[in-house]
Formats: C-alpha cells, sequence, structure tokens
C-alpha cells in the first residue's frame, strides 16, 4: 500500500506550529521516534501507532506518567490537523489512557491480556490463516510482510470495506491477508510475500547448529521450493493407523492399567503381523512396539481423545478417517513435529536418506541424527544429551516409517540398510517442508 492521502498535505512544521509551543515539542518527539527524518505523516500505519501508544510509550518512554498522556494528546491535535482523524480518536481512545496508566503497575500481565485484546479486535492486525500462522518471533522478511499485510487492512478499513466488529469482519480479514500473501509483487521479482516468508523460515530453520546438522539440512533446501503433493498410495500406507481409528471408533474401554484391550491388541497382530517370535504370545500393546507408536501419535495429533479408562475418536479423527490427504498430513506434521526430540531426528534420519537416494546402512543414519542434534536437548535434569541419544530418535523414526511403509529393510550382508520408498519420499520432503516452515518461537 501507498501512503493514504489526506486532508492536509502541510509539511510537518506547519502542522506544529498551530499547536501551542509544549504541545507541539511532545508532539515533534513522538514523531521522531515513530518516522525516519523528514518522512510524511501519511507513511505511519495503525499498527506502528497502536504499539507506540499502547507498549513503547508507556515502558520505554522514561517521563512521569502525566507526561506520557500528554504526549498522546499532543499527537492527537497534531493528527486533528493533518486530517487523519482515525489516528487523531486513537490517541484520545479511553483504552490508550487506560494503557498507559496500566502499564505503570509492578504487574504488566494485566496489562499485556488488555493490550493484547485490543490489537487482536483493532481491524489491522493480520490473523493467522489456513495459509500462514505468524511466529512469535519474526524475521526480517516476516516482519516487512506482516507490516504490508496490515496496511492492506488498513486500506479497507479507510473504504469502509472492513468494520471491525461487525459481523463476519474477522472472515474479511482473513480473505484480506491470504489475498495479499499470495499475491505476485514486482519488488518481490514476481514472488510473493509468502514465498518470502517460507524461504526465510527455511534458511532460519537449517541454520541452526551443529554443523553437522547444517549441512545435512542445508542441502535440502532447494527441494523443498514448492507444494508436495500428497502421493497417490497415501490411503493404503496410513492402513494401519486408519485401522487402529476404526477400531477405537466410539469408545474403547482400556485395561486397568491403562493399555488397549487384549483383543484389539491380538486382531491388530493377525492383521498386520508385527509380532511372529516362535513360542511367544502377544499380550499387550507393549509387545507391539509399533501399534504402541501409532496409539501414541492418534492422540499426540488430538485423533483419539481419552477420558477416566476410555478413548474414543475425535471429530478430527472422524474427518480425517473421511479425508486421505488430511489424515497424511496430520501423520506427518506429527512425525516430523517441529520443536521436538522425536521430530527433530526424523527429520535427520530423512534428510540423511532423501540425500544419499540411495540404500543407506542404518548405523550411518544413526551416526548422522546423533551427531545432528547433539547440544540441542537436555535431559529433564538439566544435563545434555550425548550422541548416543540419537539411538533412540532414530528408532523411533524408523518404527513409524516402517509401519507407514516409507522406508524398505535390507538385512542382508553385513549392514541393515534403510532406503525410502516412494511414499516415503514424500512423506520425508512433506515433512521437512512443515518443520522448516513452522512459526518461529524463540529467538
Amino acid at each position: 500500500m501507498g501512503e493514504r492521502t489526506s486532508t492536509c498535505d502541510q509539511p510537518l512544521e506547519t502542522l506544529l506550529a498551530d499547536l501551542n509551543p509544549s504541545s507541539a515539542d511532545l508532539a515533534r518527539a513522538a514523531v521522531d521516534w515513530l518516522l525516519p527524518e523528514g518522512a510524511p505523516l501519511t507513511q505511519l500505519g495503525q499498527i506502528e501507532l497502536q504499539e507506540f501508544l499502547w507498549y513503547q510509550l508507556p515502558l520505554k518512554w522514561l517521563a512521569e506518567t502525566s507526561v506520557l498522556h500528554e504526549v498522546a494528546w499532543s499527537l492527537a491535535d497534531l493528527f486533528t490537523a493533518a486530517g487523519l482523524e482515525r489516528y487523531a480518536a486513537l490517541c484520545r481512545a479511553p483504552l490508550t489512557h487506560l494503557l498507559l496508566d496500566a502499564w505503570q503497575d509492578n504487574d504488566h500481565e494485566p496489562a499485556r491480556r488488555t493490550m493484547k485484546k485490543a490489537v487482536r479486535s483493532s481491524g489491522v492486525d493480520p490473523p493467522d490463516t489456513s495459509l500462514l500462522s505468524w511466529g512469535l518471533v519474526l524475521g526480517v522478511a516476516e516482519q516487512s510482510a506482516r507490516r504490508r499485510v496490515s496496511q492492506a487492512l488498513e486500506q479497507a478499513i479507510d473504504a469502509g470495506e472492513l468494520v471491525a466488529g461487525e459481523r463476519g469482519w474477522k472472515k474479511l480479514a482473513a480473505r484480506i491477508t491470504e489475498i495479499s500473501l499470495a499475491m505476485r509483487r514486482l519488488d518481490l521479482r514476481g514472488g510473493t510475500l509468502l514465498q518470502a516468508i517460507h524461504r526465510e523460515r527455511e534458511e532460519s530453520w537449517a541454520a541452526g547448529y551443529p554443523e553437522v546438522r547444517r549441512d545435512v539440512l542445508t542441502q535440502m533446501l532447494p527441494l523443498l521450493d514448492g507444494e508436495v503433493a500428497v502421493p497417490v498410495a497415501a490411503s493404503e500406507s496410513l492402513k494401519p493407523l486408519r485401522w487402529l481409528l476404526e477400531q477405537v471408533g466410539d469408545g474403547t474401554s482400556l485395561t486397568q492399567a491403562g493399555w488397549l484391550p487384549r483383543a484389539l491388541v491380538l486382531e491388530a497382530n493377525d492383521t498386520f503381523g508385527w509380532f511372529d517370535l516362535f513360542g511367544h504370545t502377544v499380550r499387550t500393546e507393549t509387545d507391539l512396539p509399533e501399534l504402541a507408536s501409532l496409539n501414541e501419535l492418534g492422540r499426540r495429533a488430538g485423533l483419539i481423545t481419552k477420558r477416566g479408562r476410555k478413548v474414543s475418536v475425535s471429530s478430527k479423527g472422524r474427518e480425517a478417517l473421511g479425508d486421505p490427504s488430511l489424515l497424511w498430513r496430520i501423520a506427518v506434521a506429527d512425525v516430523f513435529s517441529a520443536g521436538t526430540f522425536e521430530g527433530e531426528g526424523a527429520a535427520l534420519a530423512a534428510a540423511t536418506l532423501l540425500r544419499a537416494n540411495m540404500p543407506v546402512p542404518y548405523p550411518t543414519v544413526e551416526a548422522k541424527v546423533g551427531a545432528g542434534l547433539v547440544g540441542r536437548w537436555r535431559t529433564l535434569s538439566g544435563e545434555a544429551l550425548e550422541e548416543w541419544s540419537g539411538l533412540d530418535a532414530t528408532r523411533e523414526f524408523g518404527l513409524l516409517a516402517n509401519v507407514f511403509g516409507w522406508i524398505e529393510h535390507d538385512n542382508r550382508g553385513q549392514a541393515k540398510t534403510w532406503t525410502l520408498t516412494s511414499p516415503g519420499r514424500q512423506a520425508a520432503l512433506m515433512g521437512l517442508q512443515l518443520q522448516a516452515r513452522t512459526p518461529r518461537k524463540h529467538v
């Protein structure tokens, strides 16, 4: 969005000259904080003004509370003189002055909650949509994109199309946000804001320590451009997970120890042949780690809910059962979950297999995962995980990857090898892409 038009195009100093001297000094100091030297008032956006009035002014200005109120009122007078009445009203709003006082309390949490609620209901705060969830920590490209989307929302407000608080305004704000993110732009050489955000997140993700991890994941970046399709074989690949959800259904009672019922465990083994040790019989899901892992995935992903000793398929699980593509995305997102030890291990294992594009000895995968996780995770007692901890992460990935038919084993010769299958390659690419594009929560 370009600069907004105003009923007054007079220079700043001319506008300030019409104010009383003390108000002019305060307004000039605020404008110097808000805008680069010489920039017109119409370059200011509502989202920046809100952040100034509701956060920066009360917390970062070393002044008496009474002076803070005077700054807001002086800015209001300046905006009125410039014909920017919406901004003037924001500076005079009771909410603004309530926050200026609230931030002075020792406990900042009430002020923080009030501010967040006000920002969300302002109409210019870009919402999360199915296309993108904004990070708590924004890179340069994402920060720029957020401001440009906010400008588009403000344009709609100025045009009277978007009225915060009216029926349907949130849906309209989401639509404007998605259009802005997906629009091709000349200054991005035909690219989109969404692509710029994804690229920045991917590069930040791959740049994390240690060097082994950085080397492996950086080589994956060219493969993550564009969208990764759900394979045709998705439904067949996830047959064990669909089977479990269908068996749990509207309700299944757990054992006294909290395990799945033995009849279900026996049927799972009869169906998929996971346990074939001669002379031994299956008793609980602990004898079938494949089933136990599927059950844990179902609960983590919200496909299965538990109340007391009863588990049942959630509404999300029922929807996924009727949509193979949705179930695939949910399963892949869980296996490669960002910010988890297991998810990072899965990413390293998958990247190692993708890079090789040929059978890889299992010890090689294990070693790469272990080296790539060193220094990134700690035990519950606070101790740094050793390289051998990669054994657990590799086994966890291999267990589910085997259940879903994502890897082929070859136990011939001296070393067992892993090879990605066609569905496994698609799962690996989608999983890496989802993890790389996850919103940042930490610096």
